[in-house]
């Protein structure tokens, strides 16, 4: 749903006799500088792709300028080694604990708060398929009942800290005890059929379901994990003992989670619970000029940009030499909620689909659109998608601007509009004349 347009009007034409020798060679050129008007609206996004990326996000936050976000992560295990169990006496097999660890991204392990939140896992009551694409909006089936330990769900995450099991300090892991009732499950299983392959098991337990259960929620609160889910840590673990055989020694049995897991993430956005209206306003407003548009990961928002005015700017007496888009930051943001490292701009194909501008398709650094700290600003060299339009190649249709890493992040970014009092979005066209 479209919304929330802003706009600048301003035209204005500076002549500079210096600025631009570098661009042109030959004699000296005259130079004109026009900024033009834009338009601007902030409109929810469409789901992303979520499978088979490097992180899968859990946990939930609340926003006060965006709303709740919550994250959940869908996985299937894996069995480690055929006929687990054949020719041996079950007999005497009690189940101790089965506990599911979840490797914290080493890079980049979240997005807000580490504070205590709740997890719940489910079983999945579907067949996961690895030729499949799954979504941010793709809810699995699973059972109502929920596999963590009784009254052991709160946990506090540590991703900075190594998980001590035993006498061994691990690689820093989320690590969700789950019920006696799955580990006697898993245990029952051995010496079946439904522990002989990789099929059988799969069949046995199609995967799992891990989410939060964070009711009441404040402003500032929790944050969304990333976790490695192709780490070697990454994996549920059953601890058992033989009465039968050596009834003291601990025993354990793994079932990984690995590359050849289907394993993705499901993504909820709620702004109507934010504290600042300005983002839900913007997402229902299509008319109201806005000091400021939004842009959000994991399927949240979009701004689209419009240049109504610029094609009276083509003429053959002045060459485009360089076009600037101008994304300042709109005020100040949390410290834990960092802009997006990098945004990209789109436009749309003959098909509605997104494409990238030309000036992305020049080369690693050719647009920009990285974060510039210091000055609180995105910038972008769209000189030739712009040149493109004011030659009639495409259609003055516009752009959007859309988050980086929009799978495997959480960062979101206000931006001035160009309504924007002071320090608004822009685009300034250089031009040489001749």
């Amino acid at each position: 749903m479209a919304i929330g347009a802003s706009l600048l009007a301003t035209g204005c034409r500076k002549p500079d006799e210096d600025l631009g020798l570098d661009l042109l060679p030959g004699d000296p050129l005259g130079v004109v500088v026009d900024t033009i008007e834009l338009r601007a609206f902030t409109f929810a996004d469409t789901s992303v792709r979520t499978s088979g990326l490097s992180s899968q996000m859990l946990g939930s936050y609340l926003d006060p300028q965006f709303g709740s976000v919550s994250a959940g992560l869908i996985t299937q295990l894996r069995w480690s080694a055929n006929n687990i169990g054949n020719e041996t006496d079950t007999s005497g097999l009690v189940a101790d604990s089965l506990v599911l660890a979840l490797a914290f991204n080493g890079i980049n392990f979240g997005y807000g708060n580490f504070d205590p939140q709740v997890f719940r896992v489910f079983e999945v009551n579907e067949v996961l398929s690895l030729d499949s694409t799954y979504r941010s909006d793709r809810h699995p089936q699973h059972f109502a009942t929920d596999m963590v330990a009784d009254g052991r769900g709160r946990i506090t995450p540590k991703p900075l800290a190594g998980a001590v099991v035993g006498d061994d300090t691990l690689a820093p892991q989320l690590r969700i005890p789950l019920s006696n009732e799955l580990a006697e499950r898993f245990l029952n299983a051995f010496g079946t059929g439904d522990l002989a392959n990789s099929e059988a098991f799969l069949t046995f337990f199609k995967g799992i379901y891990v989410t939060t259960d964070n009711v009441g929620q404040l402003p500032f609160q929790g944050g969304i994990l990333y976790f490695d889910l192709t780490a070697a840590a990454s994996k549920a673990t059953l601890y058992y003992r033989n009465l039968n055989d050596q009834p003291d020694l601990g025993r354990s049995l793994d079932f990984p989670i690995n590359s050849n897991s289907v394993r993705y993430s499901v993504v909820g956005h709620d702004p109507s619970r934010a504290t600042d209206p300005t983002f839900g306003m913007a997402l229902s407003d299509t008319v109201s000029p806005g000091a400021r548009v939004h842009v959000q990961t994991l399927g949240g928002a979009r701004t689209a940009v419009r240049m109504p005015s610029l094609l009276d700017l083509a003429s053959e007496e002045r060459v485009l030499a360089k076009a600037e888009l101008i994304l300042p930051l709109g005020g100040s943001y949390y410290p834990y909620y960092p802009p997006p490292a990098t945004l990209f701009l789109f436009r749309k194909d003959s098909t509605g689909a997104d494409v990238f501008l030309p000036d992305q398709l020049a080369g690693i650094g050719a647009i920009d659109g990285n974060y510039r700290n210091a000055e609180r600003v995105y910038r972008f060299n769209i000189t030739r998608y712009v040149q493109r339009l004011l030659n009639g190649t495409y259609q003055n249709t516009g752009f959007e601007i859309v988050p980086g890493s929009g799978g495997v992040t959480a960062n979101r970014v206000v931006l001035n509009g160009p309504a924007a009092s002071q320090d608004p979005m822009r685009l300034r066209l250089t031009f040489t004349t001749y």
